[in-house]
């Protein structure tokens, strides 16, 4: 699962999601780590599959919907000495 998450969130900065891309991802993973680490009993980690869940419709939702318009540095002609 870990590695289609990965895809998923490579095809969303591919998208134009950029670095919000890597929200879902980068949360999901952080809070598993943090309450495996926890000491969390392995029997309860089935709680942490509705995060996951969350974390893969985000990115669905990134895939479908095109991304934000990042407006590109212009130069300015008067500026450039």
């Amino acid at each position: 699962m870990l590695i289609v998450e990965i895809l998923m969130t490579i095809f969303a900065w591919r998208n134009g999601w950029k670095w919000l891309g890597l929200i879902p991802l980068g949360t999901a993973f952080g809070i598993g780590l943090i309450l495996g680490a926890s000491g969390m009993d392995p029997s309860d980690m089935g709680q942490l599959l509705w995060i996951d869940g969350l974390a893969v419709v985000a990115l669905v939702v990134m895939l479908v919907k095109k991304g934000p318009k990042w407006e590109e540095p212009t130069k300015n002609s008067k500026t450039d000495n």
